[in-house]
Order: structure tokens, then sequence, then C-alpha cells
């Protein structure tokens, strides 16, 4: 099965004639979807000409192992916003996950049982999130920003002694590892957009998570369970959240109940920036990923060129803004 990554394949089909967009709305909307990578071509190139070594295998591995974790946060967040949500937990829930993981392999030293714990821990806090969007229709903006309160206290309460550095050597080790010149880090990402992706694209349930996003009343009576749709579109987010927890604690050597902070933000951001509606209903998960790898790539070339890391907060900040104002525009246009 092959869908649009749009709401309306679940309604009336209108005739050719009056479906048909003018030519220049037609050429308006193929430009719109070059701007994304334009950008990020531009950037690749603008800052390689102020310094070369911006596209060194070096630098270009190191911005994607950072890149990697927030990737699939992200990954996860498209799901949300896709379906009509959003989720401002994922970073806690990160913290969560890799504190989690690391107190299982400090009371068991099994790795296993820790990456396990991690990922059961993340799943289980989308679930909840998402029965009570979908079944309780409370809001998900208090229902995340609680599960984000929670999540980060929890964290701190089981770390209360800090960082807990519980996880052998052999797998930060791996963490740091590089696969065929791409970081290991890299490939796990890849791997979950590519399973994600194929869930939203050639599944029933990708349309679902449109057409939920797109009109839910609509949806729901067409004989669909929105509350199953929303329900499992947070367990997916939440599941990302697990699975980078545990990548960064590859990466640290363990839980850190600080660790996560903004990447709701960060997530959010690059999906508007990819293209999404933050009223749901359309997107494409390639661009999110696009988007976040653009702003870690705008990061890292402020850093080389001197500027302040702070001022990637500011463009975020600025990406957010235009972006539910924009959305604001689309409906009441």
């Amino acid at each position: 099965m092959n869908h649009p990554h749009t709401a309306t394949a679940l309604t009336t089909t209108p005739s050719a004639t009056s479906s048909a967009p003018p030519p220049r709305a037609a050429s308006a909307r193929s430009w719109d979807h070059l701007i994304l990578p334009v950008v990020f071509l531009v950037l690749m190139l603008g800052f390689f000409s102020i310094d070369q070594k911006f596209l060194s295998q070096t630098n270009v591995q190191n911005v994607l192992t950072q890149v990697s974790i927030l990737a699939v946060v992200t990954i996860g967040a498209s799901v949300v916003i896709f379906s009509g949500g959003f989720d401002l937990s994922a970073g806690a829930v990160v913290a969560l996950s890799g504190v989690a993981a690391a107190l299982a392999v400090e009371h068991t030293g099994s790795v296993g049982l820790g990456v396990l714990t991690g990922l059961t821990v993340g799943t289980a806090v989308g679930v909840i999130n998402g029965a009570l969007v979908g079944y309780l229709n409370v809001s998900p903006l208090i229902v995340t920003l609680g599960a984000l309160n929670v999540c980060r206290g929890l964290a701190l309460v089981l770390a209360t002694d800090g960082p807990i550095y519980s996880f052998p050597g052999w797998f930060t080790d791996l963490g740091a590892s590089n696969l065929l010149g791409i970081p290991a880090l890299a490939w796990v990402a890849i791997v979950v957009f590519a399973l994600v992706g194929f869930l939203l694209r050639h599944t029933v349930f990708g349309l679902y998570v449109y057409a939920t996003g797109g009109n839910a009343t609509a949806t729901g009576l067409s004989g669909i369970s929105v509350a199953k749709v929303k329900m499992a579109a947070f367990a997916i987010s939440g599941a990302a959240c697990g699975i980078a927890g545990v990548m960064l604690c590859s990466r640290t050597g363990g839980g850190e109940p600080s660790s996560g902070m903004l990447y709701e933000l960060e997530a959010i951001a690059a999906v508007v920036l990819g293209g999404a509606a933050l009223s749901g209903g359309e997107g494409k998960l390639w661009r999110s990923v696009l988007a976040i790898l653009l702003l870690a790539v705008l990061a890292n070339g402020l850093n080389i060129v001197g500027v302040h890391p702070h001022w990637k907060g500011v463009v975020i900040g600025v990406i957010l803004t235009a972006a539910a104002a924009l959305d604001a525009y689309r409906k009441f246009r």
C-alpha cells in the first residue's frame, strides 16, 4: 500500500476539474517542496567555503553522531504531529529511559536487560500519554507537560546521587564505532527511520494517522478508532524516546537525569520546518529528518565560524513562532 502523506485519502474524491489546482498554484507548491533541500545545500556549501574542514570525514561523522539521537526523537514526534497532537515530554522521557536502563544494568549486570528496560519505560510513558489523549480526550498540551515533569522528577529521584555510569566499556565503544564510515548511532537512526517510514507509507496505520490529524471527527465517523490511532502514535513517540535514551547511554556510559533538555522543542521545530502542519494531517518523515539534520549542520557551522552556540536556540524559537503563525494563517485565509 502506498498512499499520499495527507489527510485527503479517506475523503470523497472530487471531480478532476474541481480538484486540479491552477497551474501557478501547482508550480508554487512544487517549489515549496524544494526549499528545504536547497537551503540545506546552501548551508553546506556556505560553511564549506568558509572552512573546508566543515566537510571533512571527522566533522561529518561528528555531526551524524550528534544528530542521530535527536533524529530518532524527531521521528517519533513526527508521527504524533501528523496525527494531530504533539509531545512536550520527549526530552524527559529520554532522560528517564536512560536512567532506568542504567539502573537495570547496575543491579543485574545485563546490558540486554538494561536496553529492554529503557525501551519499555519509554514505550509505557507513550502509551499512557496516548491513552489520556485518545480515550479521555485530555489536551496533549496538559498531558505531555504533566508527563514532562513526572518523568524528569522520577529521573532525578532514581538518580539521587547523580548520573549512573553502569554500562561497560564495550557498550560505549560500540556507540562510538563506525560501520562503512557511518557512525553506529546513525545506523540506528536509519533503521528507525526505515521502520517508521514503512508504517506511515505502506500500511493502513499510516493512512489512519494522516486521516486522524486531518479530521478526527470524520475519521471516527468512518468507523476508525481515533483513540487507538492517537495512542499508537504516542506509543511510537515513547518507544523512539526509549531508543534515544539507550543511544545516549552508549555515548556517555550511563543514565544522566538532566539529559535530553529541550529535545522536544528541537524535534517539534524540525517537524514544522519540514513542512508539517501543526494541526496535523500532513507532513513527510524524510523532510522532518532532513530538517533536524539542517539544524545540526547550522549549529555545527556556527560553531566552526565562531558564533555562540546559544544562537541555535534563537533560531529554533523563531522557527516555532513562524510555524505557528503560518499554520494559523493557513487555517483562516
